[in-house]
């Protein structure tokens, strides 16, 4: 079903597929098109476009994977970005999966599409899931009442999809469609309509069908109403604004009007068997993972197997490939280091230790993708951000910004890209910007050995305030965000619990694997970038790290470090947190004695690191050179210091926005600046008597 689609084809058609989420559609387009596939982004924004073919009786299909959306209004990106695509690329055919258990919720769009009127097929799917609920379908009736072609399937098996190529190649190319008006509203409201349509009718675009923008305006969508008043200008607009309703009274007369449609489809085609339950009957696993007490812990432990065992399986990687990297550190050094030092130097410190960290973060992100995907596919995802939501609302944040929060626990980098999975553009540049301060295990261990070395029996209340502090900070940021630069009415959650599945292995590792690829090509060469600098600047101009451009910076800056107690010593290891936070407690023991400065800071992260017996030592020496209040305030200081170099780059990616970027850059300079100073005043006053 996948040949080669290069030579011996009689044409090129295009196919769109469509649906709302959880009916299956990644599972149809990955069993279509197989692995003539082609994975990016929509022009301008970070959703991803999968496009693929296949062939069938000699003639290409293109086949566009639309985002899933409940709808064709104007709420959120995906849906502009499918009814765009639609309207304004006039695909030849749209299939439309829906899902056989559910069709009152998911025949929706199936009603919204006949009203652009474009060709359609009605891809029946999860015919599986609505027998287990006693549910039979007369398709005959079914594809009468719709009255488009109708497939039944079960794709997560594999059923249904050589039927589905069959009716695509009957159908695909029949021009525009004129279907019957099936949704519309009753008494004034089809009175009102007919009105609007007369006003509007010769200024409606090419490729715009008059009914489905009348429609649109009844609405009140904001997209086609300005779009419609640029079009007729503000004289003509103004009659046609004076009819539209108010109170979303419009809205509610063609919602009404396309469930009743979809109402009489249901009754004509939909017989429950005898003694069924009209629901899958929720599980005790279920009831756990929904319960507020239970389906948190439950969460929490999920999460934390899935993060132990990602990074687990990282660090044995590390490890095993440890003789490794040493081996090809002293062999470069002694071919390549005695006749060209630097070239050595670069090759050993920069170019080895890049390879090695980017291979280690990137094994540990796959596992996370990994399991994510695995959560997603067999319904639990869901279950966990309905949980997460009840939480995550009190500071600004819809459930689903839970699983970036978590990844942010591992890798900002992450955490920053698993943003992606939140609808709205505000509530994602919002957790995008508060996810990418999640302590890193960097900071994390750094915190942790500052603590254990200065604080001894009072380490559990410091640590306790500085957790505190973060989870005020991140309050304080949302609330900061949405009275500032992200005004606008908080969107509840909505959101559906699909039944659960079996997890289908193909598409969980096409998914994964499309993701991990876009990380590796961003951040990857992002990271590489970085380490390189990383070298340069603690290399030169001698090869010594204390006398290298980042100590060097850190002593001009020392007068700023004063006002937080710190000499340039710890300033320096606050810039080297910027580049990258596992280099900061490696810096703290080179710039303070402990270790050799001699080469590059990355050359030093990839050898034997801060020994055991360099932790004893190094807990001696800075408590006769830092004082408690500078040592509290470094702790708060690099808590809430910029995001690694890489995360900042992350964040440009995603948000496509220089001024996103640079704002929170400075943003969190300033938090770490502003903590930083309150801490060594608060230390002055707990420990100087």
């Amino acid at each position: 079903m996948h040949p080669d689609p290069s030579s011996g084809l009689k044409g090129a058609l295009t196919v769109a597929l469509a649906g709302q989420p959880n009916t299956g559609k990644s599972t149809v387009f990955n069993f279509l098109t197989g692995s003539n596939q082609h994975v990016g982004n929509w022009p301008g924004i970070t959703v991803e476009k999968k496009e693929g073919t296949f062939v069938r009786d000699g003639v290409s299909y293109k086949v566009v994977d639309l985002p899933g959306t409940y709808s064709l209004s104007a709420n959120s990106r995906e849906e502009l970005i499918a009814r765009d695509f639609i309207i304004r690329k006039a695909p030849d055919l749209v299939v439309v999966v829906v899902d056989a258990s559910q069709l009152t919720r998911s025949l929706y769009l199936v009603a919204e599409m006949m009203a652009v009127g474009v060709p359609l097929i009605v891809a029946l799917n999860m015919m599986d899931v609505a027998e287990k609920k006693g549910l039979a379908i007369d398709l005959y009736a079914c594809m009468k009442s719709v009255g488009v072609p109708v497939v039944p399937m079960t794709a997560s098996r594999g059923r249904g999809i050589d039927s589905l190529c069959q009716a695509i190649a009957d159908s695909a190319g029949q021009g525009f469609c004129s279907y019957e008006p099936c949704c519309t509203p009753e008494g004034d409201f089809a009175v009102l309509l007919q009105h609007i349509q007369e006003r509007i009718e010769e200024y409606v675009p090419d490729g715009y069908r008059l009914g489905w923008v009348a429609r649109k305006l009844l609405e009140d969508d904001s997209e086609m109403i300005g779009m419609m008043r640029e079009r007729m200008g503000e004289k003509e607009w103004l009659p046609v604004q004076k009819m539209l309703p108010a109170d979303n009274q419009g809205a509610f007369a063609l919602v009404k009007a396309r469930y009743d449609w979809i109402d009489r489809i249901v009754a004509s085609s939909v017989v429950r068997k005898e003694g069924s339950d009209p629901a899958i009957h929720r599980g005790f696993f279920d009831k756990l993972a929904t319960n507020l007490f239970t389906g948190t812990v439950l969460a929490m432990l999920v999460t934390l197997a899935g993060f132990v065992l990602s990074a687990t399986v990282a660090f044995s990687f590390l490890m095993l490939m440890n003789p490794l990297i040493i081996g090809a550190v002293e062999a470069v050094q002694g071919r390549i280091g005695e006749g060209l030092p630097l070239l050595g130097d670069f090759i050993a410190q920069g170019v080895i230790p890049a390879v090695t960290m980017i291979v280690a973060i990137s094994v540990f992100i796959f596992g996370i993708m990994l399991f994510t995907a695995f959560l997603e596919d067999i319904g639990y995802l869901p279950r966990m951000a309905y949980i997460a939501d009840m939480f995550m609302n009190r500071i600004g944040l819809p459930g689903k910004s839970f699983l970036p929060l978590f990844m942010g626990l591992g890798c900002n980098i992450a955490s920053v890209m698993g943003c992606r999975v939140i609808e709205s553009k505000r509530q994602r540049f919002k957790t995008i910007i508060i996810s990418s301060h999640v302590p890193c295990p960097g900071v994390m261990v750094t915190i942790a050995f500052m603590i254990g070395i200065f604080f001894g029996s009072l380490a559990p209340f410091i640590a306790a305030a500085a957790f505190l502090a973060l989870l005020l900070q991140t309050y304080m940021t949302s609330k900061l965000l949405d009275h500032t630069v992200l005004r606008g009415a908080e969107a509840g959650l909505i959101m559906e619990l699909p039944p659960y599945h079996i997890p289908n292995l193909k598409t969980i590792w096409a998914h994964v694997w499309r993701r991990f690829t876009s990380f590796v090509r961003k951040a990857g060469s992002l990271l590489a970038v970085i380490i390189a600098m990383i070298w340069a600047l603690s290399y030169f101009p001698n090869g010594n790290m204390m006398d290298s451009y980042l100590a060097t910076a850190g002593k001009i800056f020392e007068p700023l470090g004063m006002l937080m107690g710190m000499d340039w010593r710890l300033l320096t290891c606050l810039f080297v947190a910027f580049i990258s936070k596992e280099a900061a407690l490696i810096a703290i023991a080179v710039l303070f004695g402990i270790q050799t400065g001699e080469g590059a800071l990355t050359g030093m992260m990839i050898g034997e690191g801060v020994s055991e017996a360099d932790n004893a030592i190094i807990g001696s020496v800075l408590a006769a050179q830092v004082s408690l209040p500078a040592a509290l305030a470094f702790i708060f200081a690099l808590l809430f210091s910029i995001p690694c170099f890489a995360t900042v780059g992350s964040v440009y990616f995603e948000t496509q926005s220089l001024k996103w970027t640079i704002g929170s850059v400075l943003y969190y300079t300033s938090l770490s600046l502003i903590w930083g100073i309150a801490a060594y005043q608060v230390g002055l006053l707990l420990f100087v008597s």
